[in-house]
């Protein structure tokens, strides 16, 4: 008995480890897009154990969400990432040139 509780105590920490991985490699990918000082609020993650409905094949992975932004012409963003940390798609689909040229505007001027 006491086998078998060690091993579902290292199955579980081991699976806390990758899912713990998981959302660091999701939180990294969303951060090179949005940058240090985004134009983005209010962030929900998510992970879509059931799969993404909003993407072809409905891939599982994690849904980052901004309902704020002061990106002009957007109410909100969401960037959708793998498992692996890999960037699947984000809406808007251009959210990362909107947001250079948002960064550009703010530069002050010569």
């Amino acid at each position: 008995m006491g086998k078998l509780i060690k091993s579902l105590l290292l199955l579980a920490l081991v699976a806390v480890a990758l899912v713990t991985a998981s959302y660091l490699g999701a939180r990294a990918t969303a951060g090179k897009i949005v940058g240090s000082n985004p134009p983005l609020t209010q962030r929900t993650i998510e992970f879509a154990y059931r799969g993404m409905n909003d993407l072809p094949g409905r891939p599982r992975g994690w849904v980052i969400r901004y309902g704020r932004t002061q990106l002009p012409g957007i109410r909100s963003v969401a960037i959708y990432v793998s498992l692996k940390g890999d960037l699947l798609q984000t809406a808007p689909r251009d959210l990362q040139n909107r947001i250079e040229a948002w960064e550009r505007a703010q530069e002050p001027g010569p």
